[in-house]
């Protein structure tokens, strides 16, 4: 498999992981959809079978709307982009990392610790409507940033860190392509489902064996994922 092979490869998977992150969207809007009517429709039986049609509707009205804001407050502190410090030519420069999408879910989901109080499963329960959709909306971003993706600049940097076959620096990658926008390229990196960032120490990648196996599936041979790339970074 060639350079040209590879980022025709790369772009394929791009495309899929766009339609797996608009399912997922989707998936947590009918969620949260779902969730709110149970949870709404409940409420709102109560409420007003003890208050009347009118203060139930104010108070169903407070109640999700204290939940959102809330929510819309704290989530952007809790799923957000990890920033780490990297030190290139005795300069410190601050390269983000995205969440992957299990961390996501993960937030969506809210916390599932069996030694939660009876309170707090309850409140965990009724965030859950406005976690799935905040979440939803941040996903969205999330396609566009992936759409977004430059396959030829983290192309050759996949490339390289196949051909290694083992942990890459950050620092490194910096040194053998001073040419690359470090900080975007490795953010857009971070959207790719098989690439693990290692952060003991300093900044480095490496690949999960999945995003190899879907490459050697792609290649039609079980010759090692990197055997048949070109150099690292040619052009």
């Amino acid at each position: 498999m060639n350079k040209q092979q590879f980022n025709a490869w790369l772009d394929e998977r791009v495309q899929f992981q766009v339609k797996l992150t608009i399912s997922a969207m989707v998936g947590m809007i009918a969620i949260g959809t779902v969730a709110f009517v149970v949870q709404g429709g409940l409420l709102f039986i109560l409420l007003k079978w003890g208050y009347g049609l009118f203060p139930a509707f104010l108070a169903l009205l407070g109640i999700f709307g204290g939940m959102g804001a809330y929510t819309w407050v704290t989530a952007p502190n809790r799923l957000c982009d990890e920033q780490h410090d990297a030190v290139l030519d005795d300069r410190t420069i601050e390269i983000p990392t995205a969440p992957n999408m299990s961390t996501a879910w993960t937030f969506a989901m809210g916390s599932l610790e069996s030694d939660q109080s009876i309170l707090e499963r309850i409140f965990g329960m009724m965030m859950l409507v406005p976690r799935m959709y905040w979440t939803a909306w941040y996903i969205s971003k999330r396609i566009k940033q992936v759409k977004a993706v430059d396959t030829r600049e983290c192309g050759a940097i996949l490339r390289y860190v196949l051909k290694k076959a083992e942990r890459v620096d950050v620092c490194d990658i910096a040194e053998k392509r001073p040419e690359t926008d470090l900080p975007i390229t490795i953010r857009q990196l971070s959207l790719f489902d098989g690439v693990v960032f290692l952060t003991k120490g300093k900044l480095g990648l490496t690949l999960a064996n999945r995003f190899k196996d879907d490459l050697e599936a792609a290649m039609g041979k079980s010759k090692s994922a990197g055997a048949d790339i070109n150099s690292p970074f040619d052009e």
